[in-house]
């Protein structure tokens, strides 16, 4: 069975490298892994992925030896077996609001004694029984891990008791929906956000949990790192196509001139 690279640094008190996609990039794993990222979320709870696309994507990760973090589209039971059985090594899912919901997940996802997971084996994480180990379960509880996300102000009042869960390896800050429901930014450096990551950062701390959130710059990644963040997601294709086309495009600026940005072309005509 593949050894999760999160869980590895996790462990042993170091900082997970992740990054983020929401679309099927064939190659993304591959550059990912050869930037020494650990993991990559792949976000199925904004984006729509068929099952066929679910299984290559994670298959392409395996490939590189890199984690994939999944966030799934559902809780059902079911559902996030399967996404193990392709060979997830994480899931991540979105808006745990208390201690109840995260034992109900680490319920579904683990077997047991840990939880009620149902046995298959016949599956990627197994390496489709012909390379089964006989402690498969044992296996798969230990290199496989549960993120869930704070993202509501009911979320933040419960976050200790949810960090106590035990088999919630990682509680994950959703800065876009708590600061819409806070009426603050989601800026790492705002007031009223880092206080949110403060009270995340001690419920992880009492209890042993690790905790993370998107950052967009190095200044943030080391202003929550210094708060004792370990799963820091820094990194998207989106953040890099952004990057990159802003480039790009002042550089056809400079070459053709800025004003032919602002020409608009309708049957052949400017205007």
């Amino acid at each position: 069975m593949r050894r999760s690279k999160v869980l590895a640094k996790l462990r042993s008190g170091q900082v997970a490298r992740i990054c983020a996609t929401g679309s099927p990039i064939a190659f993304l794993p591959t550059i990912a892994a050869h930037f020494h990222y650990d993991g990559v979320w792949v976000d199925a709870e904004h984006r729509v992925w068929d099952p066929r696309e679910v299984e290559t994507m994670i298959g392409r990760h395996h490939a590189a030896d890199i984690d994939c973090v999944w966030r799934a589209v559902t809780k059902e039971k079911t559902s996030l077996c399967r996404l193990l059985e392709d060979g997830a090594a994480g899931l991540m899912i979105p808006h745990v609001a208390n201690a109840e919901e995260a034992r109900t997940l680490v319920n579904a996802i683990k077997f047991p004694p840990i939880g009620d997971r149902g046995f298959c084996g016949g599956g990627r994480d197994a390496d489709y029984w012909i390379g089964k180990p006989n402690d498969y379960t044992d296996q798969a509880n230990r290199e496989s891990f549960l993120v869930v996300q704070i993202e509501t102000p009911e979320a933040l009042e419960n976050v200790e008791a949810i960090a106590a869960a035990p088999g919630v390896e990682v509680l994950f800050l959703g800065p876009g929906d708590m600061s819409l429901r806070l009426g603050c930014s989601p800026a790492v450096g705002d007031p009223v956000m880092l206080n949110v990551q403060r009270q995340i950062a001690a419920a992880c701390q009492k209890h042993g949990k690790a905790w993370g959130r998107p950052v967009g710059t190095v200044s943030d990644a080391k202003a929550i790192i210094d708060l004792g963040a370990r799963f820091v997601v820094h990194g998207s294709e989106f953040g890099a196509l952004h990057a990159h086309f802003t480039q790009c495009a002042a550089d056809f600026d400079e070459l053709l001139g800025a004003a032919a940005t602002n020409n608009k072309s309708l049957n052949g005509k400017t205007y």
